[in-house]
């Protein structure tokens, strides 16, 4: 049985709707939540045909909430209106290929699947984050040395070139 966990990086984060759909893969099991409804809570398992859950053994504390389920709809109506995820996959390019053209002190490896992106420095990422936020740009750890970016999928290629820019003065910069 193939359990997929796809809270984080499912609809539309890593430029496909799903991220498992990168790897052709099948799940029997698909768990989803955030953006599954546009920032209001909400969460679904997905089974296959060939999974049985027995009847009343299924139960959850807001299950079936109208209002998240309107949300969600919405949501995903949205996502697939706007084509966020090929809109995701397009600007994760760009960003690899403009990283790329770069050379950073410090930078072990950029990871990068549409726009869910991990940036591995050799040192600690905290002073990354401090000049960042003080640039006005919100980036999150992913570890110790790890600088972690999960821009909206809403955002504007403006707002994103220009936070790639002050990423890349950021990163040239020797904050080590």
């Amino acid at each position: 049985m193939l359990i997929i966990d796809e809270v984080q990086t499912g609809f539309g984060r890593t430029g496909k709707l799903f991220a498992c759909e990168h790897h052709d893969l099948k799940p029997d099991i698909l768990c989803l939540a955030k953006g599954m409804a546009g920032g209001f809570p909400a969460g679904a398992v997905l089974c296959a045909d060939n999974i049985s859950v027995a009847k009343g053994k299924h139960g959850t504390t807001f299950g079936g909430n109208p209002l998240a389920c309107a949300a969600s709809l919405a949501a995903i109506g949205f996502i697939l209106g706007e084509s966020l995820p090929d809109k995701a996959a397009s600007k994760g390019e760009q960003f690899r290929n403009k990283m790329e053209s770069e050379s950073f002190p410090g930078v072990r490896e950029i990871r990068q699947l549409g726009l869910m992106i991990g940036i591995e420095l050799d040192r600690e990422v905290q002073p990354y984050i401090t000049s960042l936020q003080d640039n006005g740009v919100l980036v999150l750890p992913a570890g110790p040395n790890v600088l972690r970016l999960l821009p909206p999928l809403v955002i504007t290629d403006t707002q994103w070139q220009e936070v790639t820019d002050k990423l890349i003065a950021a990163l040239k910069r020797d904050e080590g």
